[in-house]
């Protein structure tokens, strides 16, 4: 598989993901699993808040009036109402990142994102009225642990033991989300983003199962899209990797791409010691000289002195 055949995959992965967010229900889930104002409740209440008339009733502009700014595309924007339904009170952006190492640090991506699209809100009634804003970035197959992972940032006082919120310090969220290999069977969100953006191995009976029995759902349109979805993920997966080490004109294409892997899933999990990061590469067959050139290169992401 070529470059550009991988790009086509790329955006394939990208055309079934938007499919997917834009259905309501799905976008409900996700919402519920991300956004800390709906935690407590039910999918309908969510659905009952969603704007229908995209970004003029969420009052974005199409580019934030910053000079030199680069045009940024934002396929996945959402506007929540107030229960009164009388103004915006959340925008959710929602992206997903198929490939742990982009080529580009992610979380300067993500906070670029959430700052553009805070920025792009029109104030005609001041400040005060600015709308809190979510970006959310879904890494499927990216936990290894068995579970879902969600990491939510915001702005707080450095310094002070209990980092303190500055006040509407929260009114701009980054929320990154991992997601295991595997879907554990429960009427929980986070389940729901593994079912339907993770794992790759369910059967079309088992996942129309799951949708209809713990998350009431059965629109049979999804399953195109989440089987374009799958599909990508398989061949992106195997085929990127070794492609990143062929690319480079290195005999040992594939065993750097298997360096890659081990590397992005132990960054991952954000070890804090060289002996949790030993410890996690042993897990894996490589060799030693293998190990050796990836423990340097992790210990050198996560900033950690050997």
């Amino acid at each position: 598989m070529d470059h550009k055949e991988i790009e086509m995959l790329k955006r394939s992965s990208d055309e079934a993901f938007k499919e997917l967010m834009h259905d309501r229900d799905v976008l409900a889930w996700t919402a519920l699993a991300v956004v800390d104002e709906f935690r407590n409740m039910k999918p309908e209440q969510v659905k009952s808040m969603m704007c229908d008339d995209g970004d003029r009733a969420m009052g974005l502009s199409e580019e934030p009036n910053i000079s030199g700014a680069g045009r940024i595309v934002m396929d996945n924007v959402f506007g929540f109402r107030f229960p009164n339904g009388k103004r915006i009170g959340l925008i959710l952006n929602v992206e997903a990142q198929n490939r742990r190492r982009p080529g580009y640090p992610l979380n300067l991506r993500a906070m670029y994102y959430v700052t553009r699209l805070f920025s792009m809100q029109g104030k005609k009634d001041g400040y005060g009225s600015l709308s809190r804003v979510y970006s959310v970035w879904i890494m499927p197959r990216s936990s290894g642990n068995g579970r879902e992972r969600i990491r939510s940032y915001s702005l707080r006082e450095n310094g002070n033991p209990k980092h303190p919120m500055l006040r509407y310090g929260d009114r701009m969220k980054l929320v990154i989300v991992n997601l295991p290999h595997k879907y554990t069977e429960r009427e929980d969100p986070r389940s729901f983003l593994t079912l339907m953006f993770s794992d790759r191995d369910l059967s079309d009976e088992q996942v129309r199962a799951a949708l209809s029995q713990k998350y009431n759902i059965a629109a049979e349109a999804l399953f195109t899209w989440r089987g374009k979805l799958m599909n990508s993920l398989a061949d992106d997966v195997e085929d990127y990797y070794t492609w990143v080490g062929e690319v480079k004109g290195r005999a040992e294409g594939i065993s750097e791409g298997k360096i890659e892997v081990v590397r992005d899933y132990i960054v991952s999990q954000s070890p804090r010691t060289i002996e949790e990061v030993i410890r996690m590469i042993g897990m894996f067959n490589l060799s030693e000289d293998l190990r050796n050139k990836a423990l340097k290169d992790i210990l050198a992401e996560l900033g950690l002195s050997s």
